[in-house]
């Protein structure tokens, strides 16, 4: 992809940190000018003025709590306000976890509904018409392996990234005689933070055989979003257990699935905390 014209953007969600700041490094590395929103902190600022200073395009942060109920239309007026022309959309932002459901505290589930599904819906749904007007636009869902599996302890999770899944495909179907593609990425678990890190760690060496690093998955997500894959799975690994969750029996499934996960509990609770 060329250098793109000064205010044609990606915005990019989660964009502070993670995987997202990895999705907005490798988005300057190809010229696309940034749209960065997250929370409202330092580390916003500092990861706008680092990709500004490096890579010489045009970075515009947006401190916006996405779990906010009108921040979808928000943002969206922002760019209007500003002249920003988004091509490409990059719903990154999400919540993870580990609790038993019946000791989930009430705003535990709520964030996830709000942050993983709802917000992530809003903003295709407000940018989708001024993306069709473009010659080609793209939107890449970041969902989840977690979306193939109903996964105990991570009820809510599993079930948002199911969600994203399937309205990713739906909307992809919609919009397969516009100009804009739809793609939706599906990592395993990614080693960004303290919290991220102890999680992977309870499984042991089996937590680490599918692990790919934030770089590597934000590579081939960018890569095959620009190409217009429908369902990215980065890692063969990965590709393998998706091959296994087809074919194994469904209680033996989620037996596995409660044994492995039951592990993070105790570190999922101290975040809670």
């Amino acid at each position: 992809m060329t250098r793109h014209k000064k205010k044609t953007c990606t915005l990019i969600t989660g964009a502070s940190s993670g995987l997202g700041k990895c999705f907005a490094e490798e988005c300057a590395k190809r010229g696309m000018n940034l749209i960065l929103v997250a929370l409202p902190d330092h580390n916003l600022a500092h990861t706008t003025e680092y990709i500004q200073n490096k890579y010489q395009v045009s970075v515009v942060p947006m401190g916006i709590d996405l779990s906010e109920k009108q921040a979808p239309e928000k943002i969206y007026s922002v760019c209007q306000q500003k002249g920003l022309i988004v091509n490409a959309l990059i719903n990154n932002a999400g919540l993870t976890g580990c609790i038993s459901f019946e000791d989930s505290p009430l705003l535990y589930s709520d964030l996830r509904i709000q942050l993983n599904m709802r917000a992530l819906v809003l903003l295709c749904r407000v940018f989708i018409p001024s993306m069709k007007k473009l010659e080609s636009a793209y939107i890449l869902n970041v969902c989840s392996l977690a979306a193939f599996f109903a996964i105990p302890f991570k009820s809510v999770y599993s079930a948002s990234k199911a969600f994203v899944l399937n309205f990713s495909k739906a909307l992809r179907e919609e919009l397969k005689d516009s100009s804009v593609q739809v793609s939706i990425l599906c990592p395993s678990g990614i080693k960004t933070n303290t919290h991220s890190n102890q999680r992977i760690s309870t499984h042991g060496a089996k937590g680490n055989l599918f692990l790919i690093t934030p770089e590597k998955i934000a590579e081939t997500g960018i890569k095959n979003m620009l190409r217009g894959k429908k369902i990215i799975v980065p890692g063969f690994s990965n590709r393998l257990l998706l091959f296994l969750n087809r074919i194994l029996p469904e209680k033996i499934k989620q037996n596995l699935l409660y044994n492995e996960f039951k592990k993070e509990l105790g570190v999922c609770e101290k975040e809670i905390e």
